[in-house]
């Protein structure tokens, strides 16, 4: 769709002579495509597949919670298996299988960025 409006603005400029438009770059030119960050910013990788852009430091917050997830398990299990978290702790829940226990507060803070992230081809 961005591609065809392009096209579209660009032909209307050929036509209209002087409409100037500073199109941000199509996903393909982009060095990761679509899942391409902002300068600034870095894919979080909570898990496999995890392109959401956030800042370095918090993709380190991100690394940290998946060495300690395995330690903030309940000793055998409980009520959601083998993931059941020890109280005090949630599923991050970056993505449905995201099952590393995390603090509340990380969970909050993991969900925002999804909603705005910082995609070089916004």
């Amino acid at each position: 769709m961005r591609r065809v409006l392009r096209g579209l603005v660009a032909a209307l400029a050929l036509i209209g002579g002087g409409l100037a438009v500073d199109a941000a770059p199509a996903a393909a030119d982009l060095p990761y495509g679509p899942y391409t960050c902002k300068s600034g910013y870095v894919w979080r990788e909570a898990v496999p597949g995890d392109y959401v852009c956030v800042l370095p430091s918090q993709r380190t917050t991100t690394q940290g919670e998946n060495a300690l997830g395995p330690s903030r398990r309940q000793p055998g299990g409980g009520a959601w298996g083998p993931d059941t978290c020890a109280s005090g702790f949630v599923w991050r829940e970056s993505r449905p299988s995201d099952h590393v226990c995390v603090p509340p507060a990380s969970r909050a803070r993991v969900r925002a960025p999804a909603s705005s992230a910082a995609r070089a081809a916004s």
